[in-house]
């Protein structure tokens, strides 16, 4: 099907999945191999627009006459795609609970910005209850639930063509391997008993490693001599790892090149764990996990038993640093203690005794920069303002446990 369509951002759910969404709209979030905006456009055949807030439209907003809205944080199926598209005009689609799930209007029309979307939006009164099950990013947390199903998904929508076991790798199980591009790999292993591992171009497994599917490997990722990577898992582009990963799900250009356990969590862009460094993802006692939600300002019961951390575009730790069950690390967060950091790092936090010296804003875009620069990409002007609007906000938004 090919339909013109438009992905925006509701009023308050981006809130709801800071820290990952300060630099960027949930639709540029990865979840499986793809990001959110990218599946849609593939299940559609046609590029999306884009309405987010207004701070990020230079960078990521595409204005676009359509009929078709969706919320960015709902995930695309066959089942509700197609819904979507004989939707009658002047209608919402909402679920049992009237969560929106998406608009169409009678005639082509495009939006400025968010309120004059919403303008629209409250002039359509008429629903339809969608009863099928769907998928929707409303918590960070979510993501994690969520990616090893996502990296099945993404495949069926990808095709990639599935490969013998590459020459230097030992497989077993019955899942395929896919494979897109060039690859260099040394005696590595793949459990495919669960799940199929998918390796895009440019990808480097050094000797000693073993991969258990799903899994999925982006472009220009490096696994390290004797890495464990366990199923859920998903390296963004550029990303290097090293030691125990489970189902972790790397938004990519992020390093974690040493020894040392992560599992059950989100890492955002351009983070960067010293050697050494380990997270909890379960209770000693078994318990259901709470985490900090930054845009309810509070702690929050998860239903989870296995959950890790979460952690913020540009935020790093220095060596042996052990994060608890649960912990939300902000953006810009430097931290460094011999102690657990608390379980709610804030933002541009310069993460000594105490976890309360701030990161000075021309300190933090002096490091952008450089790792920009290492990876040969620009740090523009867009990108610095959007750096600084965040630091303004950071001080309004998050509150301190």
């Amino acid at each position: 099907m090919k339909r013109d369509f438009l992905l925006f951002e509701e009023k308050k759910q981006w809130k709801f999945n800071l820290p990952l969404t300060y630099f960027k709209p949930i639709s540029n979030i990865i979840s499986g191999i793809l990001t959110i905006q990218q599946k849609w456009e593939r299940i559609f055949n046609n590029p999306a627009g884009m309405i987010t807030r207004a701070y990020l439209m230079e960078k990521y907003g595409r204005r676009k006459t359509a009929t078709l809205f969706i919320p960015d944080h709902i995930l695309p199926d066959p089942a509700l795609a197609r819904t979507l598209e004989n939707l009658p005009p002047q209608i919402r689609l909402v679920d049992p609970q009237n969560r929106l799930l998406g608009f169409r209007l009678e005639k082509g029309q495009m939006f400025a910005d968010l309120d004059e979307l919403y303008g629209a939006l409250d002039g359509i009164q008429d629903r339809i209850i969608y009863t099928a099950p769907y998928k929707s990013v409303r918590r960070t947390y979510d993501l994690v639930l969520l990616n090893q199903d996502e990296i099945s998904a993404d495949l069926a929508l990808l095709q990639p063509q599935a490969v013998p076991c590459p020459e230097g790798v030992e497989c077993f199980g019955k899942h395929p391997v896919f494979i897109r591009g060039s690859q260099q790999i040394h005696n590595a292993i793949f459990d495919l008993t669960e799940g199929p591992v998918f390796l895009d171009d440019d990808v480097k497994i050094l000797p000693g490693s073993f991969v258990k599917g799903p899994a999925a490997i982006l472009n220009g990722s490096m696994v390290k001599a004797g890495t464990r990577i366990y199923n859920g898992t998903t390296l963004g582009p550029w990303t290097k790892v090293g030691g125990e990963i489970k189902n972790v799900l790397f938004q990519g250009y992020a390093n974690k090149g040493h020894d040392g356990f992560l599992g059950d969590s989100v890492v955002g862009n351009w983070c960067n764990f010293g050697a050494g460094s380990s997270n909890s993802n379960l209770k000693n006692n078994y318990s259901e996990i709470k985490m900090w939600n930054i845009g309810s300002g509070g702690p929050e019961n998860t239903g989870r038993m296995f959950l890790g951390m979460i952690m913020g575009d540009h935020s790093k730790c220095a060596i042996n640093t052990s994060f608890n069950t649960g912990t939300v690390v902000g953006v810009c967060a430097n931290i460094f203690t011999r102690d657990f950091p608390p379980k709610f790092v804030s933002s541009f936090n310069w993460g000594g005794a105490g976890f309360n010296h701030d990161y000075d804003l021309n300190q933090a875009l002096q490091t952008a920069r450089i790792v920009y620069g290492r990876r040969n990409l620009d740090f523009t002007e867009v990108d610095e303002k959007i750096f600084r609007k965040v630091y303004d906000m950071v001080k309004e938004i998050e509150i301190n446990p």
